[in-house]
């Protein structure tokens, strides 16, 4: 079951004092650890697919170490929910666990409460989504570690995947191509700008304005629909940059029947979007490793508090993303990446 994605320090200090940014984390080895994954959805598949990662490291984590780790989940229905998701946050820091592994929607509103836990001594790691880009540091006090996904990788490799399928298909590179988003997050925007620049430098393409839909499945169909109809058979790729917008695209292309004469990509993936890229109405998802992130996020919370010390050389960590297509998602590889599911532990 277990899969190791990160290099750790090896050992076990009999006492141990881990101190990052002036933090003082743990003066003993503990027994049992109590840590809190602040999700910032529970409904959302991407999300529980960390949490399987999570939730797999803790079975490996008790085992290395011969502790109970009590680990329990919070967090709102959806991500729209942020203020839900703060208070969420707060209310775990007050129950002052060992650690919170948590992902934020809101960075700006999260610093605070996540600096808060770091003083009291709690570890703080993000996945995916943290309180900053991977080229600063300004907020390094406020968190222990971050592993994540790049945004600007994300976009890039949709934008040449996009000619390539394009390309296969015998669609000329020239017409217009929709974009469609959750919401305005400065920290995944180039996953929008990065797939604009990319067609708009290597084609003659025309990349309309995001649309953004507030992770609102009905909202995001809409916008498509209403670009289907707007610019009809000029209408030749389009871009969706997470599951639900992904979802989106693959009922408005069936609905209109232009499955055959559009290039569509989604970014993570949920049960709607792998039945649509077998289907043919999603031609490639750009999958981030959500489980990995979730494993090693939880991993590395516990052998900070374990090791007296982070093990990693680097606070920020990327995980490149993975194109899966219709004609190599059902290579085992590929398969776990679309559903990790498949990994949980018994």
């Amino acid at each position: 079951m277990k899969r190791r994605y990160l290099s750790t320090l090896a050992g076990t200090m009999a006492a141990a004092m881990m101190v990052c940014g002036g933090t003082v984390f743990a003066e003993e080895t503990p027994d049992s650890l109590d840590i809190v994954w602040v999700t910032c959805s529970t409904e959302s598949e991407f999300w529980q697919y960390q949490q399987i990662g999570m939730e797999n490291a803790v079975k490996d984590m008790a085992e290395k170490y011969g502790i109970e780790i009590n680990f329990t989940t919070v967090g709102p229905a959806t991500e729209a929910e942020t203020e839900a998701y703060i208070r969420a946050f707060e209310n775990a820091v007050a129950s002052k666990p060992n650690a919170i592994i948590s992902a934020t929607q809101v960075p700006d509103s999260t610093i605070a409460v996540s600096k808060e836990a770091m003083d009291q001594g709690i570890v703080v790691n993000f996945t995916n989504c943290g309180l900053e880009p991977m080229d600063s540091d300004e907020y390094s006090d406020c968190y222990n570690q971050f592993y994540t996904t790049v945004s600007a990788d994300i976009g890039d490799m949709a934008g040449k995947v996009m000619l390539e399928l394009m390309e296969k298909a015998g669609i000329e590179a020239k017409g217009t191509v929709a974009m469609e988003f959750s919401n305005v997050n400065p920290a995944l925007q180039p996953r929008m700008d990065n797939f604009k620049a990319y067609l708009e430098a290597n084609s003659e393409l025309t990349v309309l304005d995001t649309l953004y839909n507030n992770n609102d499945l009905n909202q995001g169909q809409a916008d498509i629909e209403n670009e289907i109809a707007t610019y009809g058979d000029d209408l030749v790729g389009i871009y969706g940059a997470n599951n639900t917008s992904g979802d989106a695209i693959a009922l408005a292309v069936e609905n209109a029947g232009i499955k055959d004469k559009v290039i569509t990509i989604g970014v993570d993936s949920d049960p709607t979007e792998i039945a649509a890229l077998e289907a043919g109405t999603i031609d490639c998802i750009i999958v981030q490793d959500a489980y990995g992130q979730g494993y090693a996020a939880l991993e590395n919370a516990v052998e900070t508090i374990m090791e007296g010390a982070n093990p990693e050389s680097e606070q920020k960590v990327a995980m490149a993303p993975v194109a899966v297509t219709t004609d190599n998602m059902h290579e085992d590889e590929y398969a776990a990446m679309l559903d990790p599911t498949l990994k949980k532990a018994e």
